[in-house]
């Protein structure tokens, strides 16, 4: 097409020779009519046109040549576009497809109209990484088996000025030095090569267009114009795909939010809520240390409870106080905290004092958990790199941190119930159901780890009689203060319950009959000992205890527990205020 510009102005040049030896001023200006200098000019003259006419003939011939091979591909890809877009069949299947399936079809599709309209050997589409300074491949239409590299660090290079300066130019290929393209294949000994950006609307670049034509003189200014507007549709492309993607992920996002929720089971454990929850910010959010901290009204401190990253600071079971630091912040106000810059913020303190300028972390986003207007805790998002998170990011996590608030509390509001009904109302220690649960963990946990454990069964002797002389307040007392001697007798991680009326159950972790029968003595002693002393009344009781050892007298909780119920009531026959252990069959 440039050199159909050179033929016009030729043309013209040779136009108006003819019009001053011809008509005027005519033979005067050259020395009359028989001078050999005029016979010379119009013989330049009609040689010059004869050939601007033969010349412009053959360039109009390939002209329409080219045009109609451009307009055979046209119909060719209208044809294909139209067998794609026509019917349901492909409505269904454009419904289907994921954005990124749409950008590539479209932007290919763009690419071989590109290729075509400007007659390319080669023509490939690069999105720009303006942080490490390269090039990275999209798409590309080639006439060989030789593709275009994957990357290509621009830096340094003939890319570097039209990337930097985001607009187009042309060079041709003779004029290039090799190492100014950075391993970028030109494929052709001559010719032309057009780099194009494609800019969004506040004219940073953010991808880069590049053709090359094996013919000299290809494509001027006016082609680079024509080249800028096809590179605006890919930029159309690229800003919709990307508004359908971000669109996607808040849809998604929010999708997330309502399963946890909605499925989340309500007696989840702690740890695996917060490993679900942690599962969501994962896909929408980038950090290096998420914290999860729970708060202590009374002591008005925070504990961790859940760690996701670095661990080196600050990890699961550390106590911080709330105030003066990072997380009063978190906590306070609107409920949300975005700091981009640890260094120009005015916190005291993340987790312990003077810890802000050693920690690798520089940013953060954060969010309190709360249940109407109480306090539950917070979620602390960190990065090692200022400014990492935006206010479109504090707005999101903010509606997560309402939604894990709530989730949360609902938790807790069923292991608060849970606990009522593991507790028996009288003795504030475990109930029969309780008790059964964990004799059930227990012995799945003696089984997989091959320890042993024992059960100990306590009565009271003769509670009958304390019922009927003294009234059931009495007796309530008794068991009262019994459960709290029994209590008060062994370990914190034995289990002690009220098995039914007035009889106690206790499970000794990893003791044998021998240890265990210490223990039960222990228990005798203290309650003989003790005086129960209510009013006017006061008095001594005494316990008949068995044992049995699991899993050397039984196999099986049912077993364990008929086991020790019978070595109980050898106890009791053989006149109360004694322990007694199982034997086996000959009990």
């Amino acid at each position: 097409m440039s050199n159909l510009r050179v033929y016009w102005m030729f043309g013209i040049v040779m136009i108006i020779l003819v019009l001053v030896t011809f008509l005027y001023p005519g033979s005067a200006i050259f020395g009359g009519a028989s001078s050999s200098f005029y016979l010379f000019m119009k013989l330049f003259a009609a040689l010059g046109s004869g050939a601007f006419i033969v010349f412009l003939v053959i360039e109009l011939a390939n002209l329409t040549k080219r045009g109609k091979e451009l307009e055979l591909k046209n119909k060719e890809l209208l044809k294909r576009l139209k067998e794609e877009t026509v019917g349901a069949k492909h409505i269904s299947l454009m419904v289907k497809r994921s954005p990124d399936e749409v950008y590539s079809h479209t932007s290919r599709t763009l690419l071989r109209l590109v290729k075509n309209f400007f007659f390319a050997g080669d023509v490939a589409f690069y999105l720009i990484d303006s942080e490490r300074k390269l090039l990275l491949l999209e798409f590309f239409e080639v006439d060989t088996n030789v593709n275009p590299p994957e990357k290509i660090k621009y830096e340094g290079t003939l890319f570097n000025s039209v990337v930097t300066e985001a607009s187009g130019k042309v060079f041709p290929i003779n004029d290039i030095d090799e190492e100014e393209l950075n391993g970028f294949n030109l494929r052709y000994k001559s010719g032309c090569l057009m780099l194009v950006p494609v800019k969004f609307d506040e004219g940073q670049a953010v991808g880069l267009l590049v053709l090359l034509s094996p013919e000299e003189g290809a494509w001027g200014d006016s082609d680079v114009q024509i080249a800028e507007k096809f590179s605006e549709l890919f930029s159309t492309i690229i800003w919709q795909i990307d508004a359908i993607d971000k669109l996607s992920s808040v849809i998604n996002f929010y999708q997330e939010l309502n399963k946890l929720q909605a499925d989340t089971p309500i007696g989840i454990e702690e740890l695996e809520f917060f490993k679900k929850a942690s599962g969501i910010i994962s896909r929408f959010f980038d950090f290096d240390k998420m914290t999860v901290a729970i708060y202590n009204d009374e002591k008005n401190e925070m504990q961790i409870r859940f760690v996701e990253g670095i661990e080196s600071d600050a990890t699961v079971g550390d106590r911080f106080e709330l105030e003066g630091g990072l997380w009063e912040k978190l906590t306070a106000g609107g409920g949300t905290l975005l700091i981009e810059d640890y260094d120009s913020s005015d916190i005291g303190y993340r987790f312990q004092p003077d810890d802000v300028g050693i920690s690798p972390f520089r940013s953060c986003l954060g969010a309190a958990l709360r249940a109407g207007r109480k306090l539950l805790g917070g979620i602390l998002l960190e990065s090692t790199r200022k400014g990492r998170y935006s206010e479109s990011d504090r707005f999101a996590f903010e509606i997560f941190g309402r939604c894990v608030g709530s989730a949360y509390n609902r938790l807790l509001a069923y292991n608060d119930l849970k606990s009522l009904s593991m507790i028996d109302g009288l003795t504030s220690i475990y109930n029969r159901r309780a008790f059964e649960e964990r004799l059930s963990e227990e012995i799945n946990r003696a089984k997989r780890y091959g320890s042993i454990f024992t059960l100990l069964v306590i009565d009271i002797d003769k509670f009958k009689r304390i019922n009927d002389t003294y009234g059931h307040l009495m007796g309530d007392f008794v068991l009262k203060k019994l459960a709290m001697i029994i209590k008060g007798s062994v370990r914190n991680i034995d289990t002690v319950a009220r098995y039914g009326g007035e009889e106690f159950a206790v499970v000794l972790v990893n003791a044998n009959k021998e240890n265990a029968l210490i223990s039960a003595e222990r228990i005798r002693s203290n309650v003989e000992e003790f005086l129960f002393e209510k009013g006017n009344v006061r008095l001594h009781i005494r316990v008949s205890i068995g044992l049995s050892e699991f899993p050397a007298d039984a196999e099986s909780g049912r077993a364990l527990i008929q086991n020790a119920d019978m070595a109980m009531y050898e106890s009791k026959r053989r006149g109360g205020n004694v322990i007694t252990v199982f034997q086996g069959n000959n009990q």
